[in-house]
């Protein structure tokens, strides 16, 4: 009964997994399709090429895994020929870093100071934490937007910046750990005339790195993906993010939509194959911690 069991959950992990690679996969397949077959494959437009699988004067999407012809000319003209694609991914490095790095910085110390000093009110502002982490990034918006304008960086990247790098995600997840550590060490070190700076930075952060990893990850593949944030507070076309200007390509340039984000999703994947042993590791120590 047990091996049954088993077996039915593996094959409906199987499953599961084939339908979330699967449109990777299509994506990947597809990018190396020619301009012409994919304007001829995933448009309306009646050409000299589809006009068999058309009817009443509209085109039928004709959804395939493999192109006709194999080319890489959608990753040339990504990469060599479209200086505007090339901008608005430079555009989504600069705002991804700085997020990166400041939430690498706030969150550890952030949750140090949560976990390991004693102040009056600490579980009071540490719950506000965590609601504001529950909060829809909708309704976050608004107060972020009043702020932005307030102190006159609306329409500037540090309106989606500043808010972001102190997200309380990383702070809770690191501190979760911090509650399963052994505190012998960090009394030893301070019983050997330690400050609190070198406890933090020679025996807690060493012990958190793997959950440091995991944030790298997750905190990455969060802001390489703004959207909403970047729709509200940029406003100019040329300073917006490529993931903003991916949903416009699909009806403006269907012929290197696939190609374009294929180029977009690589340093997101490039992160994760970096990390994603690490982000196992840090994500199921900061729940033991957290059972603690």
């Amino acid at each position: 009964m047990r091996t049954k069991r088993f077996h039915l959950g593996l094959v409906v992990v199987v499953l599961f997994a084939i339908l979330v690679i699967l449109p990777v996969v299509f994506m990947i397949a597809n990018s190396f399709m020619s301009a012409r077959e994919a304007e001829n494959r995933y448009t309306s437009l009646v050409t000299a090429y589809n006009y068999l699988h058309s009817e009443s004067g509209e085109h039928y999407m004709e959804v395939t895994l493999l192109p006709d012809v194999l080319t890489g000319d959608g990753y040339r003209d990504a990469l060599l020929n479209d200086p505007l694609t090339l901008r608005l991914f430079w555009n989504s490095v600069l705002l991804a870093v700085p997020i990166l790095l400041g939430q690498l910085i706030v969150s550890p110390l952030a949750a140090f100071a949560f976990e390991m000093s004693h102040f009056r009110g600490k579980e009071a502002l540490y719950f506000l934490y965590i609601l504001v982490m529950l909060m829809p990034l909708q309704l976050l918006m608004v107060p972020h937007y009043i702020a932005a304008d307030v102190l006159g960086y609306n329409n500037t990247y540090l309106a989606i910046i500043l808010p972001s790098i102190f997200a309380p995600f990383g702070t809770f997840l690191l501190r979760q750990q911090m509650k399963g550590m052994d505190f012998s060490a960090v009394e030893a070190a301070r019983m050997e005339g330690a400050s609190e700076w070198q406890v933090f930075s020679s025996v807690v952060l060493p012990s958190v790195k793997p959950t440091v990893a995991a944030l790298t990850v997750l905190t990455f593949a969060d802001c390489w993906n703004i959207v909403d944030q970047a729709v509200v507070f940029i406003r100019d076309t040329f300073a917006e993010p490529l993931s903003v200007y991916l949903s416009r390509m699909v009806t403006a340039d269907p012929g290197h939509i696939f190609a374009v984000a294929c180029v977009y999703m690589f340093p997101a994947l490039l992160v994760f194959i970096w990390g994603h042993d690490n982000m196992a590791h840090g994500i199921t120590l900061s729940s033991m911690g957290a059972g603690k």
